[in-house]
């Protein structure tokens, strides 16, 4: 791997519902940089089995969360349609976080290259193939460094710089890329508005839901991929909460409470997860994903990560 990152060739930005074909992995190994990473951003070995594959942009990155710090800018990276990390080359983990594609890695089809943009055709092929069985090059990329995990999502905070916009200015600047509707634009807008309202009259966000528990409990339901539970109710889970909003350590984010009430399928158990501060493989017990339910940035800006929620099984019930 040669240290080409800052030198290589630069995209004037895909746009959401682009479709794009990934770089071979000889193009892509040759912009990174002696530590595998273009622009502190690491290009792993779950990604290899893409290359050559023809996607569709869903989202640009130009603004991430980062556990422990908050929001952050990023600089030419985007997000493909369905792709997200299996952990395979990393213990096992199952955060299944949406892989950074930084746009050196990508080319436009129908011949255009970067810079070009890419097409919104229908006739074009929009759904990223399955991988197929891949062994790792030569000159393997990075898994672990210094007794812990290295990959996009801890070597995050380093691939950042802070984040320019105040909150009006970041939701108009993606409603002027198609980042977001007329109407989402109005429905947060209105979300905060009514947020600030309660603060004032109850001291607390309006979706931040926290308890009195000292010592908080789980129950084991042993969910199946496939089963339909109810996502309990507020007062019901603000009951399996601590005064900072967390049962056993995991919080019960904020937008998570605008789901109470409401019927999912659980997609699968979460066993074990790194930590993206830490880079220290995290375990699990009585967890679970639901289909479907990915965080939309609703309380963080209009974020396009879109990392799964976790569900303790406290928190739901068999229907």
């Amino acid at each position: 791997m040669s240290g080409k990152g800052n030198q290589h060739e630069r995209s004037t930005g895909f746009r959401r519902g682009d479709a794009v074909t990934i770089r071979s992995l000889d193009e892509i190994l040759a912009t990174l940089d002696a530590d595998a990473k273009l622009d502190g951003l690491p290009f792993m070995p779950e990604m290899i089995p893409y290359c050559g594959k023809s996607c569709r942009v869903v989202r640009r990155a130009e603004k991430t969360c980062v556990e422990g710090t908050g929001l952050r800018s990023l600089k030419n990276t985007v997000f493909l349609d369905g792709l997200r990390c299996d952990g395979s080359a990393h213990g096992g983990c199952q955060r299944g976080c949406l892989f950074f594609w930084n746009e050196a890695w990508l080319k436009g089809q129908g011949g255009r290259e970067k810079g070009e943009g890419g097409t919104n055709d229908p006739e074009s092929s929009t759904t990223c193939s399955p991988p197929s069985a891949f062994r790792l090059p030569p000159s393997a990329l990075p898994t672990s460094r210094d007794d812990r995990f290295y990959c996009q999502s801890t070597e995050l905070l380093g691939a950042t710089t802070e984040f320019p916009l105040g909150k009006l200015q970041s939701y108009l600047h993606d409603l002027c890329l198609g980042e977001a509707t007329v109407r989402r634009f109005a429905y947060v807008l209105w979300l905060a508005l009514w947020n600030r309202v309660w603060r004032l009259l109850r001291g607390r966000a309006y979706y931040q839901l926290t308890g009195d528990q000292k010592k908080t409990l789980t129950a084991e339901l042993n969910l199946q991929p496939g089963e339909l539970v109810e996502i309990k109710s507020a007062a019901e889970i603000k009951a399996t909460l601590d005064d900072q909003g967390r049962n056993r350590g995991l919080t019960f984010e904020p937008e998570m409470a605008l789901h109470c009430g409401r019927r999912y399928r659980v997609a699968g158990p979460v066993h074990t997860i790194i930590a993206e501060e830490t880079g220290k493989m995290v375990q699990l017990r009585n967890t679970v994903i639901l289909e479907g339910l990915v965080c939309q940035g609703i309380c963080a800006l209009n974020c396009p990560r879109a990392n799964y929620l976790y569900w303790r099984e406290i928190w739901l019930k068999r229907v």
